[in-house]
């Protein structure tokens, strides 16, 4: 959003015309006075405001346009997922998987670091599934080695108590739909100090 533009919003202009110079409003924006002054200029020819008399007045165009990117940024917010669960027993494949050079390459790649061998399993709600399922993941695609072939995983990057991890989803999968699995570059249960039965927040 328009920094001028932003300004004058908070000022009230959308209600009241609002009498501010150009050098003030270049003191509130952090930026030079000729700055000011020509994006006030700039967003008056586009028509976001108008000026009559030394008054500035944010117009019903300028309006849409903050309620667009109003809209635009209340959306990415509030597509925030977050996730309770309970820490189980794995099935003990993730360690196996995660040691993999195929996956472990792609996974430094487009998630940013190289996983602990294993995975952190969380019970939780069925319905948590299908929110995650209803995002854009990484995908980390399977591979074919001297022995078998493995599928490909659909990784979502998340925050684990705070710290950067992932929640995959493998296409194949032996894990009920009320269990996630978790990866990270750390041993999640030693860095938070937790046991199987505690709970950790997950947020996607």
């Amino acid at each position: 959003m328009d920094k001028i533009l932003l300004l004058l919003l908070r000022l009230g202009a959308q209600r009241n015309p609002v009498r501010i110079t150009t050098s003030d409003l270049g003191a509130e924006a952090e930026m030079s006075q000729q700055n000011a002054s020509r994006r006030l200029a700039l967003l008056e020819k586009n028509g976001y405001l108008e000026r009559k008399k030394g008054e500035i007045r944010i117009t019903k165009k300028g309006m849409d346009e903050i309620a667009g990117e109003y809209s635009i940024m209340k959306k990415a917010f509030d597509s925030r997922i977050e996730i309770s669960g309970i820490i189980t027993e794995g099935l003990g494949e993730g360690k196996y998987y995660m040691s993999l050079k195929g996956y472990r390459e792609q996974i430094r790649e487009k998630l940013g670091f190289d996983p602990h061998p294993g995975t952190l399993n969380i019970k939780t709600d069925k319905g948590n599934r299908n929110q995650i399922l209803a995002g854009e993941p990484a995908v980390i695609s399977g591979f074919t080695d001297r022995n078998r072939t493995y599928g490909d995983i659909f990784a979502f990057p998340c925050k684990i108590e705070g710290e950067v991890g992932a929640v995959i989803v493998p296409l194949r999968t032996s894990h009920g739909q009320d269990i996630l699995e978790i990866i990270s570059g750390f041993d999640i249960k030693k860095k938070f100090g937790k046991k199987n039965g505690d709970r950790i927040m997950v947020i996607i």
